[in-house]
């Protein structure tokens, strides 16, 4: 594929993306494949990179920068950043990004002792190896069912469908500030791969494969999202005036009971984004009540969220999450470098 083909393509969707920067710019309608030497390894978060050296028929060489996910993901799957070597000639096969050139998500990567390993996403199997790493990992299903039914919140819990499942809706009501706000961003300008830790409530990242923890501490609960390492205190019996609480990121929040289900009222947020990108403004104004659930499933816990902020939404929004108990995780430390230059 030469540089002409590529197709500059890239929009700003007005959904609130609870997850990491948006994959839209990659196109998933083919996989492409490269061999070459790998001349950089960056192992960190939010993403692996690798920069891979490769010549084409003409002989003329060029470089390409391969984007993996992250290093929490990998290290469940059983990978670590020993496994790619400087130098290492490796074949990979991933989706071609239509905004910038010579930039490739990677899926599969083939080491030169011939072990497939999965770098992003759930692809198959690509290439005739027995060896092979990341494509063989236990379900959420086959591991409730050997942890058998689980009771209550507090448990660690994790998006039980793909990162489509739930959300806001699609067509935002912005105000006209707003949205003159959101047409004036740029890629260049993505909080998230700047490692910038969003305040509420883009703080609440539920997309897989990032699992969220649920606990009591000291009569108070503690919630730990695992992307960016957030953890919020949700104050149960606090006889504190909240107007007279500090503002902050992830605000204060109060919790109480109703029939089981855990309502969060957050308020004093002084977070300037309603999304982790910052495409979106938001004003200390902004309310967030949250609402979690057990449903008809023991194993499932539902999330549900409205925001209301009258200098960015014409009114409230609502989203709606199904979280699966998951076992067989933890909350392990994110940790994200921001990358140098």
């Amino acid at each position: 594929m030469s540089k002409s083909n590529f197709i500059l393509l890239f929009y700003l969707t007005p959904v609130l993306a609870l997850g990491h920067h948006s994959n839209i710019e990659y196109d998933f309608n083919e996989i492409y494949e490269l061999q070459g030497e790998v001349t950089h390894v960056s192992w960190r978060n939010p993403h692996v990179e690798l920069s891979l050296r490769t010549e084409q028929n003409d002989g003329e060489e060029s470089v390409w920068e391969l984007e993996a996910t992250d290093i929490n993901s990998l290290s469940r799957s059983g990978l670590n950043g020993e496994m790619v070597k400087i130098g290492d000639i490796v074949r990979v096969a991933g989706h071609v990004s239509m905004r910038r050139a010579n930039n490739l998500s990677v899926s599969n990567l083939l080491l030169p002792n011939g072990t497939e390993i999965r770098l992003r996403g759930n692809p198959a199997r690509r290439w005739s190896t027995e060896k092979h790493i990341g494509f063989e990992r236990i379900t959420a299903e086959q591991a409730r069912a050997k942890a058998g039914v689980g009771q209550g919140l507090f448990r660690v819990w994790m998006n039980a469908g793909p990162i489509t499942a739930g959300g806001f809706p699609t067509q935002l009501p912005l105000t006209t500030e707003a949205r003159k706000a959101q047409a004036s961003w740029d890629a260049a300008d993505d909080l998230t791969m700047q490692c910038i830790t969003s305040g509420m409530p883009a703080a609440m990242r539920l997309s897989p494969p990032h699992p969220i923890d649920i606990a009591m501490h000291d009569g108070n609960i503690m919630l730990r999202v695992e992307l960016f390492d957030i953890t919020r205190t949700i104050h149960m019996n606090s006889n504190a005036t909240v107007t007279d609480q500090p503002a902050s990121a992830l605000g204060y929040s109060v919790g109480r009971w109703e029939d089981g289900t855990l309502v969060i009222n957050t308020t004093r947020i002084n977070w300037p984004f309603f999304d982790h990108q910052g495409i979106i403004p938001q004003s200390d104004m902004v309310e967030v009540i949250e609402r979690l659930s057990i449903g008809d499933d023991e194993n499932q816990m539902i999330y549900e969220i409205t925001v209301a902020d009258p200098t960015t939404f014409t009114q409230p929004i609502s989203g709606r999450w199904i979280m699966g108990w998951r076992p067989d995780m933890q909350v392990e430390p994110y940790e994200c470098i921001a990358p140098s230059g």
